[in-house]
C-alpha cells in the first residue's frame, strides 16, 4: 500500500510542479451540466464573472430543472452528455450503477434545503415530536399511514422518506409513493392530489408561497445530502488539470459566499430569473445562499482524506450502498455493494489547491 501511496503522490507532485494558469495556457472546454439549484449559481455566477477564462476554461453549462438520476440517466442514454455532473448524493452513488465516473468534489450541503411539505391542514401537522427523538420532526405513525407522497424516486427525496418513514416505525408499503417531476408536485397538490411532497430549493419557496408547510427538513431526519461534483471517468483520467481549474473556480465562489452572502442576492435573483422565470424576493436569496453549506479546497480534502482512516465521503458511500434497498423501494431486492463503489479521489481537489494557492 505504500508503494502505491508514494506513487500517487508523486503524480499529484509532478502534476502540480508543471501546472500554472497563465495566459499561455490552451483553453480547455469542458462541458457542465447541473440541476436548477444553489451550486449551479455559483458555477454560472463565476463564468459571468470572466472567470472562467482567467482560469483557462470555456464552461458550456447547462442548467436543467431536474432530478440529479436525470442527468445520470443522460449519460446512459449518451456517454458524452457531459463532462461534469452535480448530483445529490444518492443518484451519485445508488443511481450511476453501470457507469464510469469520478467523484471530484463537494459542491455544497443541502441537508438544511429540502423538506418534507404538507397541506396547512394536513392532520401530520397536529402531531409534533411523535418521536421522543426527534423533537422538531411532524407526524406520527396514525397521521402518516397510507398518506400519498409525491417523490422523485432514486434521489435524495426517496433517502429522506425512508427516513421520516423509519423514525415511526413505517415502511414504503404503509405510504403511497408517486414517482414524478418535482417541478410538476406543487401543480398536483394544488389540483387536491395528494397528501406530501419532497422538494429542495428553490422549489421549496413556490411550495412555501402556496402555503405549504414542513413537516421536516433533511437534516432533521439524520439524512446527509452533500451535493457531489461528480466526472466521466474517461475524462477525469485524461482531464485531471481541466477538471482542478473548475475546482479552483468554484472555490473562488465558495469564498465569497462565505464572507460576503449578501453580495450575491442580486445575481441569485438573476439566475433564478433566467432559469424559472420567477421572481424570487431577496429575503428568500439571502436565506436560501446562507442554508446550503459550502466548503473550501481545504474544507474538501478533509472530507476526502483517507490516508489514516477512511475518508468521510468513502463512509457517506458506504452508508448509502448500506441502505440501498430501502432507497430503491425495492426491500427484498438482492444487490451487490461492489456494482456501486467509484473509490472517491482527492487527486482533482490536491491540484486545485496547488492552483489556488499559486494565486494568493
Amino acid at each position: 500500500m505504500k508503494i502505491f501511496r508514494f506513487i500517487k503522490y508523486l503524480f499529484i507532485a509532478v502534476l502540480l510542479c508543471c501546472f500554472s494558469v497563465n495566459a499561455s495556457d490552451s483553453v480547455r472546454k469542458l462541458k457542465v451540466s447541473l440541476l436548477l439549484e444553489h451550486e449551479a449559481f455559483l458555477v454560472w455566477y463565476g463564468i459571468e464573472q470572466g472567470w472562467d477564462k482567467e482560469f483557462g476554461l470555456d464552461i458550456d453549462l447547462s442548467v436543467k430543472d431536474v432530478a440529479g438520476i436525470d442527468l445520470m440517466n443522460d449519460m446512459k442514454v449518451n456517454s458524452g452528455a457531459w463532462d461534469v455532473g452535480g448530483v445529490g448524493c444518492v443518484p451519485a452513488v445508488i443511481g450511476s450503477k453501470g457507469l464510469d465516473i469520478s467523484y471530484i468534489g463537494i459542491g455544497n450541503n443541502e441537508a438544511t434545503s429540502t423538506e418534507i411539505l404538507v397541506r396547512p391542514d394536513s392532520d401530520i401537522l397536529r402531531v409534533k415530536g411523535a418521536n421522543p427523538d426527534y423533537p422538531e420532526v411532524y407526524g406520527s405513525k396514525e397521521t402518516i399511514r397510507n398518506k400519498t407522497f409525491f417523490i422523485r424516486k432514486m434521489s435524495s427525496a426517496s433517502y429522506i422518506l425512508s427516513n421520516y418513514l423509519e423514525l415511526f416505525d413505517l415502511a414504503y408499503n404503509d405510504v403511497k409513493v408517486v414517482d414524478g417531476n418535482p417541478s410538476d408536485f406543487v401543480n398536483y397538490m394544488n389540483d387536491g392530489n395528494g397528501d406530501a411532497m419532497i422538494l429542495w430549493s428553490p422549489s421549496t419557496y413556490e411550495a412555501q408561497n402556496n402555503g405549504y408547510k414542513a413537516a421536516a427538513t433533511a437534516s432533521q431526519v439524520d439524512a446527509i445530502v452533500p451535493l457531489l461534483f461528480i466526472a466521466r471517468g474517461d475524462f477525469a483520467k485524461n482531464n485531471p488539470q481541466t477538471l482542478a481549474r473548475f475546482l479552483a473556480m468554484y472555490d473562488k465562489a465558495v469564498r465569497i459566499q462565505k464572507n460576503d452572502p449578501q453580495s450575491l442576492v442580486g445575481p441569485y435573483k438573476n439566475f433564478l430569473k433566467i432559469y424559472s422565470g420567477m421572481d424570487y424576493s431577496d429575503e428568500f436569496c439571502l436565506y436560501d445562499l446562507k442554508a446550503h453549506p459550502v466548503y473550501t479546497i481545504d474544507e474538501q480534502l478533509k472530507l476526502f482524506d483517507s490516508e489514516s482512516n477512511m475518508s468521510a465521503i468513502e463512509k457517506l458511500e458506504r452508508h448509502l450502498i448500506s441502505r440501498i434497498a430501502m432507497i430503491s423501494m425495492q426491500p427484498d431486492a438482492k444487490y451487490d455493494p461492489k456494482e456501486y463503489k467509484h473509490d472517491p479521489s482527492d487527486l482533482f481537489l490536491k491540484i486545485a489547491k496547488g492552483i489556488v494557492d499559486s494565486r494568493k
